[in-house]
């Protein structure tokens, strides 16, 4: 139904639910005045420029469904306004890939401080404050605020742009939400909250209780309803325009109606509950907490008093305990439940696999298809409509839809004749070198922050099988490795993971560490995980482990390894690897930023991190017989490249050239370049160089392969090179803008 309403002066449209309005309606539209059709005009163009816009629909939609290595977060939509609960590791580019907005996402509630909540709000919060610079609010345990506080070491964090709330219920415009504290057994004999209330407004919460919420959407203002007009007979023209202006009115016939019978007053919404119960120890707290008692069944409740849904945050064993069944079945047989939980299905981006899906098409064993869940269960992106209609909206989850995606990459012009064209020159390629080994998985190709299409730094080097070293390891890189080889095999690679290799601290390399060291714990892998890496990095360990989770690991400080440092008793570490030397040096980027240089079974791979054009590293590269080196920006930005003490497309090749590497393998890209960085065909002439993609397995036997892949890519991507393109040109005339306004203050000078 369209709905109009007064704010003031203005009517604002909402939304219509996709029904179809009646011939008598539309007449009506069709004879409104010609003034109140340009007002009309103008309080549209007015509206859209609001920072609050109305909405008639609400929903609740599952972001993140608890699936192995997959974040459990739930987004609330409410009359213009998004609220996010929990944000995991992986939470910021499920936004992306769901066409969310994080201008609108102002509050982030968590359940409780646990890294499972909390992994993904460094980069969700970075993310948020880009896209504008307003406030965001944290609901919740006050110790996620020391999380950012403990962050901005090696990261910008705009402190005075976050604000936490300390109260037990929050409400604005759209929601109300009340909290419920739950306890271990231990803490709280008689169950229920165990709150101390230091001043009016300061919450201390114990550090192991979780937080509950009971959300209630807003009532809407009554709104203007032009079908009843049209029910009652108000005619288009001067007495409608009266009518709408809130006044009664008598029509010709002498019948009076009055504004109110005009008006659709709302059904109290429904409410809903996030509920968290980690183990069986909070059961007696969550059976004794009284707070849920009015939401269940109670003789003679009214319906909207009922929940129409409880999201459960919990093990998939305590959900099916005894005493969690008794809870549930308190609420009405119409409450709709859905449990986040490790067995639903880790199929939660459309993206990577329609990717994917076409670079299969040029190589299969370089490009393999991912391997799809078994889980079931709640898919990701499940929707709850909440107003003004409640139930599921089929149309939601996620379908993965292989054949789809590979007619899209045909219908591509040219792409047929090009695939066949390469398919024909890789008969004629000489593969001189058969070793299978090491074999580098890439989990994250992209700079900065993830994308649909490429996820932060991870490089998994297999260096003979069951053998394991990370290089970097990024948000979301155990996601990566789940999607990339499936449940158990990811499982048994953690097992036999030695080591994790961290070259610098920005955040985009290392925030995926602690959900590794945890999974381990979890899999009861009694050894400790070896982190390599800046000092820097053990001191923000050690600050979880205090704060949030006890997590154990063994560290080894990059610097043991400078100088090619052979003799170093830590070279035994790695003995086990088949590696024969690790040497690193410093490189020019942040603090404490290193390259690596790993040699195994005598091949030898340099890694170069993060890094402008250095000498460092070309010293400890000479001849490797693989170096992979960011190409951040694009060849033509060097200024920018020089600033942000990053590379260049060319000058990653240049690297290359005077270490004499045999093969250089470009990699963390700009994400402006997301599907295909912008290159220049002549980096490909000599076949010494590649780029990556998220899912790429190379090894020594078909590194020559990717230099001839790049023509098939160009006509695979040709609509987003177009693009580029466009984007390049642009950034050209600004760089030499720069040259020249350089070039004349150097004269002035």
């Amino acid at each position: 139904m369209l709905r109009l309403r007064h704010i003031g002066h203005i009517i604002v449209r909402g939304a219509c639910n996709n029904q179809r309005y009646s011939s008598s309606v539309l007449n009506l539209l069709a004879d409104l005045p010609k003034e109140l059709n340009t007002e009309a005009g103008k309080i549209n163009s007015h509206a859209r420029e609001q920072t609050v816009i109305y909405h008639v629909n609400s929903y609740l939609q599952i972001l993140g469904n608890g699936c192995l290595g997959g974040p459990r977060s739930v987004v609330v939509f409410a009359y213009g306004s998004r609220y996010l609960f929990n944000c995991g590791e992986g939470t910021q580019r499920l936004f992306k890939e769901y066409g969310l907005k994080f201008v609108r996402t102002r509050h982030v509630f968590f359940t409780s401080p646990k890294w499972e909540n909390i992994g993904g709000v460094l980069g969700f919060v970075l993310s948020a404050l880009e896209a504008k610079p307003i406030k965001i609010h944290l609901n919740g345990h006050p110790r996620i605020l020391e999380l950012l506080e403990a962050a901005t070491v090696f990261t910008k964090i705009p402190l005075d742009k976050i604000e936490r709330h300390d109260k037990l219920e929050y409400s604005d415009h759209a929601l109300k939400i009340k909290y419920v504290i739950l306890n271990k057994n231990s803490n709280a004999s008689q169950g229920g909250p165990a709150i101390k209330q230091v001043g009016l407004n300061d919450l201390t919460i114990p550090d192991d209780a979780v937080i509950s919420f009971i959300c209630t959407p807003s009532a809407r203002e009554p709104s203007f309803s032009l079908e009843r007009c049209v029910d009652l007979g108000v005619p288009a023209g001067p007495l409608f325009l009266k009518l709408k202006a809130g006044e009664d009115i008598t029509l010709d016939d002498g019948r009076i109606v009055k504004y109110s019978e005009v008006l659709e007053l709302d059904e109290h919404p429904p409410s809903f509950i996030i509920l968290e119960c980690p183990s069986e120890e909070y059961l007696d707290s969550l059976l004794a907490a009284e707070e849920f008692r009015f939401y269940q069944y109670r003789e003679g409740a009214l319906e909207h008093e009922m929940a129409s849904l409880v999201v459960h945050i919990t093990p998939k064993s305590v959900f099916d305990s005894t005493k969690y069944r008794t809870f549930r079945e308190q609420f009405p047989a119409k409450t709709a439940h859905l449990l986040l939980c490790e067995q639903n299905s880790y199929d939660i981006s459309k993206e990577v696999h329609r990717l994917q899906y076409k670079l299969n098409l040029i190589h299969n064993e370089v490009f393999p298809v991912l391997p799809r869940s078994t889980g079931t269960g709640v898919e990701a992106r499940t929707k709850y409509d909440l107003v003004p209609h409640m139930g599921f909206d089929p149309e939601a989850p996620i379908r993965i839809s292989p054949q789809k995606y590979i007619k899209e990459a045909e219908s591509s012009p040219g792409f047929d004749s090009v695939l066949s064209h390469f398919k024909d020159r890789l008969t004629k390629i000489k593969l001189d070198d058969s070793r299978e080994y090491p074999r580098l998985t890439f989990l994250g190709t992209g700079g900065a922050t993830s994308s649909k299409e490429r996820n932060v730094s991870g490089i998994l080097m297999t260096t003979r099988p069951n053998a394991y070293i990370l290089l970097d390891c990024g948000e979301s890189t155990w996601s990566q490795l789940v999607r990339h080889y499936g449940a158990e095999m990811a499982k048994d690679i953690l097992c036999n993971l030695n080591c994790v290799y961290i070259s610098h601290m920005h955040i985009d390399h290392h925030l995926g560490l602690v959900t590794l060291i945890k999974e381990r714990e979890k899999l009861g892998i009694q050894t400790n995980l070896r982190v390599l890496g800046p000092s820097a990095i053990l001191n923000w360990l050690a600050k979880i482990n205090n704060l949030f989770d006890r997590i154990k690991f063994d560290f080894i400080d990059c610097v043991s390894f400078l100088q090619c440092n052979e003799s170093s008793g830590f070279a035994k570490v790695f003995a086990d690897l088949g590696v024969d030397r690790v040497s690193t040096c410093y490189v020019p980027h942040c603090d404490l930023s290193f390259g690596i240089r790993i040699d195994v079974d005598g091949y030898s791979v340099v890694y170069s991190g993060d890094t402008k054009p250095s000498s460092n590293l070309v010293a400890l590269g000479q001849g490797c017989d693989l170096l992979i080196h960011e190409a951040t920006i694009e060849t033509g930005l060097e200024h920018f490249a020089a600033k942000k003490k990053h590379c260049t497309t060319i000058q990653a090749v240049m690297v290359g050239h005077q270490m004499n590497a045999k093969f250089t393998l470009l990699t963390h890209f700009s994400q402006r370049y997301c599907k295909l960085p912008n290159m220049e065909d002549r980096v490909f002439e000599e076949g010494r160089v590649g780029f990556a993609f998220d899912h790429m397995e190379v090894s020594p036997k078909n590194l020559k392969i990717l230099p001839q892949v790049y023509p098939v890519l160009k006509s695979l991507f040709a609509e987003h090179i177009y693009f580029m393109n466009e984007k390049s040109s642009t950034a050209s005339k600004r760089q030499r803008q720069w040259e020249k306004s350089h070039h004349i203050s150097r004269c002035h000078r």
